[in-house]
């Protein structure tokens, strides 16, 4: 009890401390700062709407995109940059998502090395060259990564059952690409794709670090002034419920199987955000204290984890139970699973799991702002969805009226038993 006191005055006081502030540049790019003192560095991302769900029929365009960021400029070779950022002592990396590419870097806050840092960062933003060996080289990459899937039944599981899920949506496809989409695409293309999404409007600059707000206005400016303005990605349609069930079997000559259990899901905008964050907390996202965890591995034995998650995107994610098994345990595994969330759909749970979840989510949340990287990550969230600036402040103050009712409400009217994929991945034979 006197860890759990000193846990939430943590979490009060890393609520208070939190100031964010937001911001436009002059060129449109959306910025959110926060200052943090006593470590001497700087972490920023530039998130840019400019993920898969941009690829159009070009699947894997993006993905391409991004990987080339960062491997020339028009005055640097990929070296000199690697070079460049080393001898800085700063770290950056980019990555591309189903709904956001990311540029990040982190640096010191000395002056002189914060300058350098922040002009190479620039630069690889700005001043992309893509050369032809790059793609080449990532083109290669990328079949190796497509074959590799191929070998994972987890893999093979996770890209089906996204297929099934977001069925017409530009959510649908692997991120990477298919072999015959990514033969196609040119350097034109990711040159036109570059000039149209990695442009100031359609970017959003997240800041933490040990720098003064005014500092941090002059680095967002730096950022995006070397941009084109351009204009905001248009927004993608919201993924539709599933009209129809799915159960489906891929055999795979694996020791065990995949089950993915799971429907359209939410965004971070959605009415019954709050009821099923905590629900699904309860339900399988609170590791082995979960019911799910409870059902299926400590009474049953059927598996070694299950996990159950919402994956939060822009227009509508995914609700998602996930578990591995042997073969021979596949049919059992999936009657429990599912038994135990028609069970947690239809009643409401007992008062001492719903404190039980609460006071797990309260208790843990002060890590969440804990350090530069978190903050950096709820930043860029905040800023890229479009949460209100007191997202973070007030998430406990949320946490805490909901009742069980409030969760079996809000499962109901989200989990049609009907109408979900249930897949499996393995070897029957």
């Amino acid at each position: 009890m006197k860890l759990l006191i000193v846990l939430i005055s943590l979490i009060g006081s890393a609520q208070a401390e939190l100031d964010i502030s937001q911001w436009y540049t002059p060129e449109g790019a959306k910025v959110l700062f926060t200052q943090t003192k006593g470590l001497p560095m700087l972490d920023i991302s530039a998130v840019f709407d400019a993920a898969s769900s941009r690829d159009g029929e070009q699947f894997g365009l993006a993905s391409l995109t991004s990987g080339l960021i960062g491997t020339a400029t028009q005055s640097m070779t990929e070296e000199q940059i690697i070079n460049q950022f080393e001898s800085l002592g700063s770290e950056f990396s980019a990555a591309s998502l189903k709904d956001m590419a990311i540029i990040s870097m982190r640096s010191l806050t000395r002056d002189s090395v914060l300058r350098q840092s922040l002009s190479l960062f620039s630069e690889v933003i700005a001043k992309v060259d893509f050369q032809q060996a790059y793609l080449s080289r990532e083109k290669k990459q990328i079949y190796q990564a497509i074959e590799s899937a191929k070998q994972s039944p987890g893999r093979v599981a996770s890209l089906k059952f996204n297929q099934l899920v977001f069925a017409g949506h530009a959510y649908a496809h692997s991120k990477i690409g298919t072999k015959d989409s990514i033969k196609d695409i040119q350097l034109a293309d990711l040159q036109n794709f570059y000039h149209q999404y990695y442009v100031a409007k359609n970017l959003t600059i997240a800041l933490v670090g040990d720098i003064s707000k005014t500092k941090a206005k002059q680095i967002a400016r730096q950022i995006s002034h070397g941009l084109n303005m351009g204009k905001k990605a248009p927004k993608n349609p919201l993924v539709k419920k599933l009209q129809n069930s799915h159960n489906i079997h891929i055999e795979f000559p694996s020791k065990q199987t995949h089950l993915l259990i799971g429907q359209t899901g939410i965004n971070r905008h959605h009415a019954d955000y709050y009821a099923l964050y905590l629900g699904n907390h309860i339900l399988g996202g609170s590791g082995l204290s979960s019911i799910l965890s409870n059902e299926v591995r400590e009474k049953k034995g059927l598996a070694y984890s299950v996990v159950s998650y919402f994956s939060k995107m822009k227009s509508n994610g995914l609700f998602l139970i996930k578990l591995q098994t042997k073969n021979s345990q596949a049919n059992e595994a999936k009657t429990i699973a599912l038994e135990t969330l028609k069970n947690f759909r239809n009643n409401a749970i007992d008062a001492q799991k719903l404190q039980d979840g609460k006071d797990n989510i309260i208790g843990g949340f002060a890590l969440e702002v804990a350090s530069n990287a978190n903050i950096l990550t709820y930043l860029s969230i905040i800023g890229f969805y479009d949460l209100s600036l007191d997202f973070l402040a007030t998430f406990i103050d949320k946490i805490k009226p909901i009742s069980t009712q409030d969760i079996q409400k809000a499962y109901a009217r989200l989990i049609n038993m009907d109408k979900l994929v249930v897949l499996t991945v393995g070897a029957t034979k």
